[in-house]
């Protein structure tokens, strides 16, 4: 059954044009992943720094691969330079209730 990831980030004021790219990076590299089905960036109304990525994999074990490739630990790295705070992730079923 598919999954929906939440990314939640805060970034630091200023370096818009560098988190854009980092984001751009991250969703580039999962396109090319098995199991990757959809992405959407969300950016706060109020708040433009606060960022949720909201992804769609077939499989949880699917999204794991990804998230613990070399690839997105790297460019995670760098990400994590410009965060005003933790990454949080949230990890969802899609459907009715499992049973």
């Amino acid at each position: 059954m598919a999954v929906r990831i939440l990314i939640k980030r805060r970034f630091k004021e200023k370096h818009f044009k560098e988190i854009v790219k980092m984001i751009r990076e991250h969703r580039y590299g999962a396109m090319g992943q098995d199991g990757y089905l959809s992405s959407e960036t969300m950016w706060d109304i109020k708040d433009p720094y606060r960022v949720v990525v909201a992804s769609t994999w077939e499989t949880l074990k699917q999204w794991n691969v990804w998230k613990n490739s070399e690839e997105r630990v790297a460019v995670n790295k760098r990400i994590n330079e410009y965060l005003d705070g933790e990454t949080e992730f949230e990890e969802y079923q899609l459907g009715m209730y499992p049973h």
